[in-house]
């Protein structure tokens, strides 16, 4: 009872700073369709759901048949529950109708222009408004619960990357290696992989987002491995670069550039700063040590219920003032075309002065197999 308890609790905080930004919009009430943002104010971790949230706090929660029993058993506290059994946006609307609403806001980046077209002709008493990550501010800054997740889903990744490291020698399968890797994920307690994994060796290592292939691993291969499990639908993110026995010096040095580049960004990830403060530490190095134009994507982003957080349209890292308790990416590389690319990534918590790496699998030192 006691655990049941302390979840209420922070549901009822992450509803209370959502609402005071429901109230600054002058609004009556928000319109859910993601479904992590659901399940941040509510702990329903079912797909096809709709939550309305009134400035009041007041929560209705639209669902079906097939997740009567999950609701009951995850989702604590007051919460009017409706099973769907008409068309959603006709659900929608009765329950409008019944909360007599004046002004909803709604997702934008989750709902279509053909449902939201729709929503208005059949709320004509309704002043529907566009809103953008939202929920996603409250969720930037991460709670007690939260943290607790996310370092057992990166302590889950690390434990299972060490677990395939000696797969990776000339002959082995980029897709083999991918496939033991996820598995190890649930092996070890996780709910699988966060994202697509990425196994990309010799010159598809060069490629940042070289999702694992039927590719042989040669020796003299340079290998990333970009990999992350979830836990309680947290997600961990982590990216090694290894050389499959005598690789060119050229990848030695850029490992070592990529190296310090991501310690100085990770220094830069302090209270007060701003991404943009992380990127430029990072990048101003790898840029001074004449390789600037092989690193062409942002440092990093944030992490939780979504692998891809604080960098949304909305919400971009780079103009994020960081924050205690935030959890983002460092992940500089370098990427030689038709030659190989190093990437080190690691997810960082925010903590005053001090910024706390969570994943501390090896990095100073190219790791030789």
């Amino acid at each position: 009872m006691t655990e049941q308890n302390d979840l209420l609790t922070l549901l009822n905080r992450r509803i209370q700073k959502v609402t005071k930004l429901i109230k600054e919009r002058n609004a009556d009430g928000l319109l859910i369709f993601n479904q992590a943002n659901y399940r941040y104010l509510t702990n329903f971790t079912g797909e096809e759901a709709q939550l309305i949230l009134t400035a009041e706090g007041e929560r209705i929660l639209l669902s079906d048949s097939r997740f009567n029993d999950q609701i009951k058993a995850e989702a604590p506290g007051e919460i009017d529950v409706v099973m769907k059994t008409k068309d959603q946006d006709v659900e929608i609307t009765n329950q409008l109708k019944k909360t007599n609403l004046k002004k909803v806001l709604i997702e934008g980046e989750f709902v279509s222009a053909v449902e939201f077209t729709k929503l208005q002709k059949l709320n004509p008493q309704v002043d529907f408004e566009i809103c953008e990550e939202l929920v996603e501010q409250v969720r930037n800054v991460k709670d007690p619960l939260e943290l607790e997740a996310l370092r057992t889903a990166i302590n889950i990744s690390m434990d299972s990357f060490n677990e395939i490291l000696p797969l990776i020698k000339p002959g082995a399968v980029e897709r083999k290696i991918g496939a033991k890797l996820d598995y190890y994920f649930k092996v070890n307690g996780g709910d699988g992989p966060s994202f697509d994994t990425i196994i990309a060796s010799g010159v598809r290592s060069a490629w940042a987002h070289g999702v694992a292939s039927d590719k042989m691993i040669e020796n003299g291969d340079m290998v990333v491995i970009d990999f992350g499990a979830f836990y309680h639908g947290y997600a961990a993110d982590i990216t090694r670069t290894v050389a499959v026995g005598k690789v060119d010096q050229e990848m030695h040095k850029i490992y070592k550039i990529v190296h310090e580049a991501q310690r100085r960004g990770i220094e830069a990830a302090v209270v007060g700063n701003h991404g943009s403060d992380v990127d430029r530490a990072a990048r101003s190095y790898i840029a001074e040590q004449g390789y600037g134009q092989y690193f062409g994507h942002g440092i990093g982003h944030g992490i939780g219920l979504e692998i891809h957080e604080l960098c949304q349209p909305a919400l971009p890292f780079g103009k994020q003032e960081l924050i205690n308790n935030m959890v983002h990416t460092v992940e500089p590389g370098i990427y030689l075309p038709n030659k190989g690319g190093v990437r080190i990534e690691d997810d960082i918590l925010i903590n005053d002065n001090t910024p706390e790496t969570l994943s501390t699998l090896p990095k100073d030192d190219l790791i030789s197999l």
